[in-house]
């Protein structure tokens, strides 16, 4: 074999190699396992207002558990004690609590796209929420503004409210359809679209 045709072979078979491993690599990497949509906020203008009173934070829950308390779902009546109406709200810090997803204002921007990654598994909410910062009572501090729950054409706020009544009734203050539970399998990327009102905080922190 001549010296050109030997090193046109072994630059041949390097080239094999390399290409070998260049796609084993690519195989290897794992998929990311994420959630990712569009949020259209309605009355998006009222944000202007409440852009220097906290931040608009994206959140996912893990799956509800009143035992220990985990997630968003239905709390029964007398559950936190005698008399203690139940509700449908968050009972549990977000899955992403330590790096909520951050929306910015930006005036005339109604649709705002995002992506998180996560685990696999099952989670009981994702929700589009106005965090006060000077508002100190953590079950005031955080107005929903719109949670994922299977709709994208309307807006739910996810919370069902109730307070007592006279003569022992029990009233509900807010009545929102609850948050859609759903699952995320290993290496999915699911899309969940949902409509937030920014117009809530008027109603929330009033």
């Amino acid at each position: 074999m001549t010296s050109n045709k030997l090193f046109l072979t072994m630059a041949a078979a390097a080239l094999t190699v390399a290409v070998l491993f260049s796609s084993c690599g690519k195989d290897d990497e794992p998929a990311k396992t994420t959630v990712y949509g569009t949020i259209t906020i309605e009355n998006a203008d009222v944000w202007e207002t409440w852009a220097d009173s906290g931040e608009v934070q994206l959140t996912l829950f893990s799956e509800f558990s009143l035992d220990p308390l985990a997630g968003w779902g239905e709390v029964p009546d007398n559950f936190f004690g005698p008399g203690v109406p139940g509700g449908t709200y968050a009972v549990g810090a977000p899955y992403n609590s330590q790096n909520p997803v951050i929306l910015e204002y930006e005036p005339g921007k109604t649709e705002y796209e995002f992506e998180i990654e996560v685990d696999p598994g099952t989670y009981s909410a994702l929700a589009l929420g106005f965090r006060h910062d000077f508002v100190n009572d953590p079950t005031l501090k955080s107005a929903t503004l719109g949670v994922y729950w299977g709709n994208a054409n309307e807006v739910s706020h996810g919370v069902v409210i109730k307070v007592p009544g006279p003569g022992g009734m029990i009233i509900p203050v807010f009545n929102y359809p609850p948050p859609a539970t759903f699952e995320v399998k290993a290496n999915e990327q699911k899309e969940l679209n949902f409509r937030a009102d920014f117009g809530f905080v008027n109603v929330w922190y009033q």
